[in-house]
């Protein structure tokens, strides 16, 4: 379980829901976690060094997050003495904040705390690259499928990528249609939302159709969201899958990683679980087909594994959670990395390659393809 989700489970649990409901109408929810996460983050209020150990031919920008995910970019540059500054990207002066830096390279860390915010992120991390011409890492590309699933379908879909069959609708009528006859179970989720937050199994055609009416009405909140961060107008369904293994599929740089993940309950995402199986073949290459392909070097591809051993993306995460361990593949016990050689032929380093959620990684990929890019 998640920082995020463990105290919200905690307040659900001992709070009375009239209270709560009480409090949200009048205290932001979202304003209380970013409070909460500040107050948990020694590195929080940390926003420059100049230290340059590293021998980093730039200052880093680190666009800072409500919810301090940006520290892990802290950590890993005065782990790895690179200098750097925080820059608030929702400050009102931001753009200035951006120019006055200094800084042509910049590691974001998308938000998915809240709506409003997360939308405000990648449109001016995509300003900042486009229009700016400056580095940001991960890139607006692979931002852009950040905790948005509807998006995440169109681009499977586009890019002829195999995954669970999804159905998403803008009208009513067409997702009533679909209600009456479609086979159940089947999985509705929110298009916002981390760590199945926003992902029930529905088993009953009444459950179902309380959840359209719900959709294109009132809306939906995911669980831990501010109350008034709805969804509505829209539906995504997703086929019912049993009997099925995900796994957790990274790549930073050219660095690959994986490991099955645990199951609670009926969901694998947000679990907290790990088995430490090592991914195969067929994991890495289609991991690496698809991120090749599509240029992201910074990308989780989460892969559902049937009982026939067809896999299927389920989800694209250029960031994601790790908060059951720095690692993120084990040999043996051994933590450490995959590499592909020019043959195709996959190799294990072992070592600390995952630190910080992968954020040293990121650092060190990031400067070393700008400082390739300057040469070029």
């Amino acid at each position: 379980m998640t920082m995020s989700t463990d105290w919200v489970d905690l307040a659900r649990r001992w709070v009375p829901r009239d209270l709560r409901y009480a409090i949200q109408r009048h205290v932001s929810f979202s304003e209380v976690k970013r409070r909460y996460f500040a107050r948990c983050d020694p590195l929080s209020e940390v926003t420059e060094s100049d230290i340059n150990r590293y021998g980093s031919p730039v200052k880093v920008g680190i666009l800072k997050s409500r919810v301090q995910r940006h520290t892990h970019y802290v950590r890993a540059c005065q782990e790895m003495g690179v200098p750097f500054q925080v820059v608030d990207i929702a400050h009102p002066n931001w753009l200035e904040y951006v120019i006055d830096s200094g800084c042509q390279l910049f590691l974001v860390w998308p938000d998915a705390s809240l709506g409003p915010y997360a939308r405000l992120f990648k449109d001016r991390c995509k300003l900042l690259e486009h229009d700016l011409g400056l580095a940001v890492f991960p890139s607006f590309v692979e931002s852009w499928m950040y905790e948005d699933k509807i998006r995440t379908c169109d681009w499977l879909r586009a890019h002829h990528i195999p995954h669970p069959r999804t159905w998403v609708f803008f009208e009513v009528h067409q997702a009533k249609d679909f209600a009456r006859q479609c086979a159940l179970p089947i999985v509705f989720k929110t298009r916002f939302g981390a760590a199945a937050t926003g992902v029930q199994i529905i088993r009953t055609r009444r459950a179902l159709q309380r959840i359209v009416k719900q959709s294109f009405g009132n809306g939906h909140v995911p669980a831990g969201h501010d109350k008034r961060d709805r969804e509505w107008g829209s539906l995504l369904l997703q086929e019912y899958l049993p009997e099925i293994r995900e796994w957790r599929m990274v790549r930073i740089g050219d660095s690959y990683f994986g490991h099955l993940k645990g199951r609670a309950g009926d969901f694998h995402s947000g679990s907290g679980q790990v088995d430490w199986e090592p991914p195969g073949r067929r994991q890495l290459e289609m991991l690496h087909h698809i991120t090749e392909a599509a240029g992201f070097r910074s990308m989780d591809v989460d892969m559902f594994e049937t009982a026939d051993g067809t896999l299927l993306v389920n989800e694209l995460q250029t960031v994601f959670g790790a908060s059951v361990s720095i690692d993120q593949l084990r040999l043996d016990g051994t933590p450490g990395r995959m590499a592909r050689d020019p043959e195709g032929e996959w190799h294990f380093d072992p070592g600390d390659f995952a630190r910080n959620a992968c954020a040293n990684e990121r650092l060190r990929y990031a400067l070393e393809h700008f400082s390739h890019e300057r040469i070029c």
